[in-house]
């Protein structure tokens, strides 16, 4: 008796929810409509990505981080003088290690950060911290912005070279 009672309350619940109460929308038809109803695609405005292809100067992790590649591969290129400490693709990071130019007093670290997918200089954050030798030890001597905005501009320059000899 009580599995009847519970199988007639299953049946006409199911019933109740195949009512058509509400009126039917048909579906945009064109771009505009699609953007103003707020209409989108599951996979991003990009399209689906299945593998990590590179595609118009983006590469892609599996991940979903994007960054340029062309500054990238200028900045490993333009920091081949020091010794790699860390580098981090998909997050867009390069660090080195401490490095003392012949004859120096004082040694530098770079660190670079790729911070956008697109070629442009504010994607691209340099900063060289500095020491110096004083005694038998070295001495912070904080953030030398100059060397930071110098390293920017070689390698924003030679990310652009690369650019335009890859479209070639």
């Amino acid at each position: 008796m009580y599995m009847n009672r519970v199988s007639q309350l299953v049946l006409f619940l199911t019933l109740a929810a195949c009512g058509n109460s509400q009126k039917t929308l048909e579906a945009p038809k064109s771009y505009e409509e699609k953007t103003k109803l707020g209409f989108g695609s599951l996979a991003g405005p990009e399209g689906l990505t299945l593998s990590t292809a590179t595609i118009s100067g983006r590469t892609n992790d599996t991940g979903g981080n994007v960054i340029n590649r062309y500054l990238w591969q200028a900045s490993l290129d333009t920091l081949k003088f020091a010794p790699l400490m860390s580098s981090d693709g998909p997050g867009g990071i390069l660090v080195t290690d401490w490095y003392q130019p012949a004859n120096a007093k004082d040694r530098l670290k770079i660190q670079v950060r790729i911070k956008d997918r697109q070629l442009r200089a504010d994607a691209l954050e340099v900063t060289v911290y500095k020491q110096i030798k004083q005694n038998n030890g070295w001495i912070d001597s904080g953030i030398d912005l100059k060397a930071s905005r110098d390293l920017e501009n070689v390698i924003l320059l030679k990310a652009r070279e690369i650019r335009v000899s890859n479209a070639i």
